[in-house]
């Protein structure tokens, strides 16, 4: 594999490990929130949810980089073509079709976030919202794992 190709099929992976690692140290918030009390806790508060607000966006573009990196690296090793390029085949669909799952459980997770927040602003009942929340992010979180595992697994393939 030329250098170019290794850069292409690089960019991803190593901004999904970026990402990942930042929504590990957001998923983390519920252990360190309970050690918080006063305008500590509140300023921890608005860091988790500016934070969360970031890692929606990026948890989009690393998914968008995913599919334009495999596409640019089709095109240019297997002479492929748009649009047909933008859809992995084998084991690569697989990690693929995980990604659109992930966006779409991380779009539920950055809502159930969003709800939890206008919630507790309104002055409403929020607790069985937080909860929601906070068992979706346990929930992405072990995907995130299997999916970045299958995604490794890919990588390992293209580089032989």
């Amino acid at each position: 594999m030329d250098a170019t190709n290794l850069v292409i099929i690089l960019l991803h992976p190593l901004a999904a490990l970026t990402v990942i690692g930042w929504m590990i140290r957001q998923h983390r918030w519920r252990q360190r929130g309970l050690l918080l009390k006063g305008e500590k806790r509140k300023e921890a508060v608005q860091s988790h949810e500016t934070d969360g607000e970031r890692l929606y966006i990026l948890a989009w573009l690393v998914v968008v980089a995913g599919f334009i990196a495999n596409s640019l690296y089709r095109i240019r090793t297997e002479n492929a073509t748009l649009p047909g390029a933008l859809m992995p085949s084998g084991a690569g669909g697989l990690h693929a079709g995980g990604g659109i799952i992930g966006l779409i459980l991380v779009t539920i997770l950055w809502r159930k976030g969003r709800q939890t927040r206008d919630l507790r602003n309104a002055g409403e009942p929020w607790a069985a919202e937080k909860q929601r929340h906070g068992r979706a992010s346990d929930a992405i979180m072990i995907l995130i794992g299997l999916h970045a595992f299958l995604g490794f697994l890919w990588l390992m393939q293209l580089l032989s």
